[in-house]
């Protein structure tokens, strides 16, 4: 981010304001310029005529009752803490200044911020309002009125820097009302200064650059606030202005601005065509000095002097180092001066013509020379490369050949390893599938065997089955008998009337499943005596 510093450059007859005094601007004029002889002074100002430059400064309110100054955050609601009658008006001659800091910076430190063209519809009071959100933070307001129309420049000074951001921030780019179609633009000030003119005010200072004015709009041209746009002829303008200027000329010097039809002409050896030179000699089209200079390096391998500018007609001579087109000697000190006329004495022209075909002829005859040389030097060369090539062709060839026995005893062997490697894939092949036969065989037994195992494993079951059920009808018959002999036993040795009982009395067997039946029945006859 830029600073900015406003010079009042005040004439020499008028007196220096007394705002810029108290501001410390003599201090600042004594480091920034030096005093200008008065004998030569009068000579380089006198074209210009100085304007009126109103100044008028607003302050703090004061309140002359209570003899201090009234905060601004006290003022009255609708009310602004300003002089709106008369402020402090100081009217003075000469010219306002604006540069530019060439240095920028992150950090801006600076308690003013400069409004560069206020609208001159809105008055005081209204650009006071315009800004009255921030207003409690501001020192003094300064009105600075020169001959620009329509507009004015306005000066604020903050109680600290924070505030001079803040209010930078906040208005910087934002329109002014609703019915003008101008915006803010502000910037940061880093010093403020009135100066004589007869002390060096108009002279540029060190590290600034003065901005100039847009000839249509006569504001300030910042390329940080607007896009400047420089056109052909060297004037610059804002771009917003420029479009509203419907001609291809410059509004200024009328130079048109339209594209000139551009020649088949160009450089030999850079392709450009701006600049371009044609050698008088061999007709070698070149560009000039201030592109890459290819017409003077074909002056320095030829030594063709002569060289016109296409587009101008005008001639240089490189031996010489100046324009001899349409020049003459001047009798009186032998200079060369250039013709402003076409007519030129008979006898010049003559003289001319026999020197400049002498000329040509020499440079002709230079010319065949050079070329024969170049001739013979280029057929050398071609001989030289061409001996070089063949014998790195041949040394390439070999190399070649060598590789290409290499690959063929290689590929042999690769041809080797892979018949071998199909015999072993077709004895493999073989095997593959004679095992293959010998697994199916084994599968089929597999599966017979399977039947059969699981066949006996059918019988195996049931016989296991029979011999269960065989082995419990044993127990039991083993259980009926050992009872029935209990029972014997037991008779025997029971007295005779118990075995008279037994024998007249009768056994009721009760009912049960039927295998318990078959067993009684069976067991019945056993238990029976006569």
């Amino acid at each position: 981010m830029s600073t900015f510093a406003i010079r009042l450059e005040v004439d020499d007859d008028a007196t220096v304001p007394d705002s810029f005094l108290q501001e410390g601007a003599a201090a600042l004029r004594e480091d920034a310029a030096t005093k200008i002889d008065e004998k030569n002074t009068p000579a380089a100002i006198g074209k210009r005529t100085m304007s009126p430059i109103k100044i008028e400064t607003f302050r703090a309110t004061t309140n002359a009752v209570r003899g201090k100054t009234s905060p601004l955050t006290e003022s009255s609601p609708g009310e602004i803490s300003f002089f709106s009658g008369n402020p402090a008006v100081e009217i003075t001659r000469g010219f306002l200044h604006l540069y530019r800091n060439n240095e920028t910076s992150k950090d801006v430190k600076s308690r003013e911020v400069c409004l560069l063209a206020v609208p001159a519809t809105m008055s005081c009071r209204d650009l006071l309002q315009f800004t009255a959100a921030l207003l409690p933070l501001v020192e003094l307001v300064r009105i600075i009125r020169d001959e620009s129309p329509n507009q004015y420049m306005a000066l604020y000074r903050f109680k600290d820097e924070e505030a001079a951001k803040k209010f930078k921030k906040t208005f910087n780019g934002k329109r002014f009302n609703s019915f003008e179609d101008k915006y803010c633009q502000l910037a940061f000030v880093s010093r403020v200064e009135a100066i004589k003119s007869s002390k060096g005010a108009s002279r540029p200072i060190k590290g600034l650059t003065e901005l100039p004015k847009c000839p249509v709009c006569l504001e300030r041209l910042d390329e940080s606030v607007n896009t400047v746009l420089t056109v052909l002829c060297n004037h610059s303008f804002h771009s917003s202005c420029l479009e509203q200027w419907k001609d291809t000329t410059c509004p200024v010097c009328r130079y048109s601005q339209s594209p000139e039809p551009l020649s088949d002409n160009k450089c030999s050896q850079c392709d450009a065509i701006e600049d371009i030179w044609i050698c008088l000699i061999c007709g070698y089209i070149g560009c000039g000095r201030y592109l890459r200079a290819h017409a003077r390096e074909h002056y320095e391998t030829t030594n063709h002097t002569f060289s016109m500018q296409l587009g101008t007609g005008r001639v240089w001579d490189y031996t010489g180092d100046n324009y001899v087109h349409r020049l003459i000697q001047n009798k009186g000190d032998g200079k060369l001066v250039e013709v402003e006329g076409h007519e030129v004495m008979e006898e010049k022209v003559d003289s001319l013509t026999l020197e400049y075909t002498h000329l040509l002829t020499s440079q002709l005859e230079s010319q065949r020379h050079y070329f024969e040389e170049k001739m013979a030097r280029m057929e050398k060369e071609s001989l030289d490369q061409f001996s070089t090539i063949e014998k790195k062709s041949k040394e390439q060839c070999e190399r070649f050949e060598c590789q290409i026995a290499d690959h063929e005893k290689e590929k042999r062997v690769q041809e080797k390893k892979i018949n071998q490697l199909a015999g072993k894939l077709s004895k493999c092949t073989e095997q593959l599938e004679e095992e293959k036969e010998l697994n199916k065989c084994l599968r089929e037994n597999q599966r017979i065997w399977q039947e059969k195992c699981q066949h006996l494993e059918s019988v195996r079951v049931q016989r296991e089955a029979v011999q269960t059920r065989e082995v419990e009808e044993l127990r039991e018959q083993v259980r009926d008998l050992m009872f029935y002999m209990e029972t014997q036993k037991t008779i025997e040795e029971a007295p005779e009337e118990t075995r008279q009982e037994l024998q007249e009395g009768t056994i009721v067997v009760g009912e049960g499943s039927e295998a318990a039946k078959s067993t009684i029945g069976k067991k019945k006859p056993k238990g029976k005596r006569k």
